[in-house]
């Protein structure tokens, strides 16, 4: 038996179709965006530094000059950077950058871990949401492994954290925040006439009172007795995860080589001894003067000996508050628990 079927066919219905896939094929192809992706290089930077400003802009500490780039990617103790960067043909420009730090933790077990810290990003306005952003970090962490890199880490802000959940970051933890109030009447006064303030240079001595040296100061008067200090304290920690050893190499680049950060140090001495001392940062934030509490350094891990010397210290500050952040269950947070520091929600 011979069954015959005849197809449905509806001429208007199949035309909407092609023209309607034909519609979708030329936007998909006009949306293909051929680029090369290069690695980073020490010549290439000025074109780097480019793209970095037109997306980016610019903060008092992070200004994208040559001195910042060549402090933060070229003489990190740890090594240079790596990077790529997406590079237009047609156009001759660079319309992506990633570029990860090197970097180093210590484990409880003292085992070194070698690490990149994810930190400068940007695809030009003109190239954005074309997936750039994502071939440059995932061709980038396929070449670190193959170097022997562990692990990659950053703080990304709201923004940019679900670019990196889809790409298979995990949150591993929040970093909490303690804050000290110094002066309440002015700070009060300040907040409620709070309005923008333009960006502006940081004065030392509005700060800091004499007895706060800066970094350079701090390194030549108590080049000796800083050593003993920073080993004496590191030896005494109690390791709570992974942590970036600190030495005077790191100490000296971080603090003392920065180009456009001076750093206050409070040399604090019991006996006409150094005993130990306390890296602060200045800041200006909405109008209200800010120090940062950035590390943190005892030749004994008492509190006896901690909460004194934050007391003392707190005499020679000029800021409205005071600001820190320490892993829980580490002495210093310890300390700052015990001077009433409040933690920020």
């Amino acid at each position: 038996m011979l069954y015959h079927v005849k197809a449905s066919f509806d001429p208007p219905v199949v035309a909407i179709k092609l023209v309607f896939w034909f519609i979708v094929t030329i936007l998909i192809m006009s949306n293909q965006l051929n680029f090369q992706i290069c690695p980073y290089r020490l010549d290439v930077v000025p074109i780097i530094l480019k793209l970095l400003k037109k997306t980016l802009g610019e903060g008092t500490a992070t200004r994208k000059t040559n001195d910042f780039w060549h402090w933060k990617h070229t003489v990190n103790p740890f090594g240079e950077s790596y990077g790529l960067y997406a590079w237009h043909d047609e156009k001759r420009i660079a319309i992506g950058l990633r570029i990860l730090m090197r970097w180093q933790f210590e484990s409880p077990a003292g085992e070194i871990i070698h690490a990149v810290r994810a930190v400068d990003t940007a695809t030009h306005p003109d190239f954005q949401r074309r997936g750039i952003f994502s071939a440059l970090t995932r061709q980038a962490l396929d070449n670190l492994k193959q170097e022997g890199v562990h692990l990659v880490f950053n703080t990304p802000n709201q923004y940019s954290l679900p670019g990196y959940l889809k790409l298979g970051w995990q949150v591993v933890a929040k970093l909490p925040m303690y804050i000290k109030i110094i002066s309440p009447l002015s700070m009060m006064l300040k907040i409620m006439r709070l309005k923008p303030v333009a960006q502006q240079p940081i004065q030392f001595d509005k700060y800091f009172s004499s007895q706060i040296l800066t970094w350079q100061e701090f390194a030549k008067k108590y080049q000796t007795a800083m050593s003993m200090v920073v080993s004496n304290s590191e030896q005494q920690r109690k390791h709570v995860g992974l942590r970036t050893p600190r030495n005077l190499a790191y100490l000296q680049w971080r603090y003392g080589e920065h180009p456009h950060l001076t750093y206050g140090v409070y040399p604090f001495k019991k006996e006409g001894e150094l005993v130990g001392f306390a890296v602060l940062r200045p800041n200006i934030r909405y109008g209200l003067r800010e120090i940062v509490l950035t590390d943190l350094f005892l030749d004994s891990h008492m509190s006896q000996l901690g909460n004194p010397f934050l007391k003392t210290m707190r005499n020679h500050l000029k800021s409205d508050y005071l600001i820190a952040h320490f892993s829980k269950g580490t002495y210093e947070q310890k300390i700052l628990s015990s001077m009433r520091f409040l933690p920020i929600p």
